[in-house]
Order: C-alpha cells, then sequence, then structure tokens
C-alpha cells in the first residue's frame, strides 16, 4: 500500500503544478481535498510565519488554511521529491513564491511533509523546517 500512497499523493501534486503557475486559491485547494480523509489534520506548528503556525483539524479547517495561504502568492514554483516511508509518505520541497499583492520575490526554501494515509486518503501531515527531522521522523535516514 506505500507505494499507492506516494502515487495517489503524486498524482495530486501534478495535478496541481499544472494550475499552479498562477495560483487560483479555490481550484489549489480543490485538487488537494481530493486525496484528504474527512478527519484530515495539517499540523503547520513549525511554520516559520505566525498567521499559519498551528494544528488544523477537519477538512474545513484544513482548506481555510489553505485557501487563505494560496490567497498570499500570484506564483508558486517548486521542485519536489517523494519518499515511500510505509504507511507514510514523505515529500521533500524546495519552495519558491512571489506576493500577490506585493510582487515580492520570497525564497521559502527547502522544508518537507510527512503525510499518514489510510485506505488510499491523506488522514495527517506535518510540515517540517528541516527535511532530515522529516526524514527521521518517518523512521527514516537522510
Amino acid at each position: 500500500m506505500s507505494q499507492e500512497n506516494v502515487e495517489v499523493w503524486r498524482s495530486q501534486i501534478e495535478e496541481f503544478r499544472r494550475s499552479a503557475s498562477e495560483v487560483d486559491p479555490e481550484a489549489a485547494v480543490s485538487t488537494m481535498v481530493e486525496i484528504w480523509a474527512p478527519e484530515m489534520e495539517w499540523d503547520m506548528s513549525e511554520a516559520e510565519m505566525p498567521d499559519i503556525a498551528g494544528v488544523y483539524k477537519g477538512i474545513e479547517a484544513c482548506r481555510q488554511l489553505w485557501q487563505n495561504w494560496f490567497a498570499t502568492w500570484e506564483t508558486l514554483q517548486f521542485e519536489y521529491e517523494l519518499v515511500d516511508a510505509g504507511d507514510r509518505a514523505v515529500m521533500l520541497v524546495d519552495l519558491r513564491l512571489r506576493g500577490r499583492f506585493s510582487g515580492v520575490e520570497v525564497p521559502f526554501g527547502k522544508h518537507a511533509f510527512v503525510a499518514r494515509f489510510r485506505d488510499g486518503l491523506m488522514v495527517h501531515a506535518k510540515l517540517h523546517m528541516s527535511q532530515s527531522e522529516a526524514l527521521k521522523a518517518a523512521g527514516l535516514r537522510e
């Protein structure tokens, strides 16, 4: 099941990338929600931006988190790698953003998400500002 989880996430990410050159917050979130379980939880407590730091529980809270995030940015450019970790998957990301209103380019940099899946749906994801810490949290080595 683990490789299937990676492929489910990869498919969602690639669909998101196709529509993310100019970010449409509603379209971006709609793509993400397709793979979330009803009890989805996003743990963004490590976020360095206080406006998104916290833990979001349930689809509506998670949807609001990501709609607010995407509304801030005009463009998102990122490279990623997905790593299989059993019932979890790790997304290693290098992200660059441009502010929707300021036009300022922001190198968010390298970070990672560790996601847990059940029955082909994502039930939990946690942001790690360190890729090596994310790999350790998933029981993998860097």
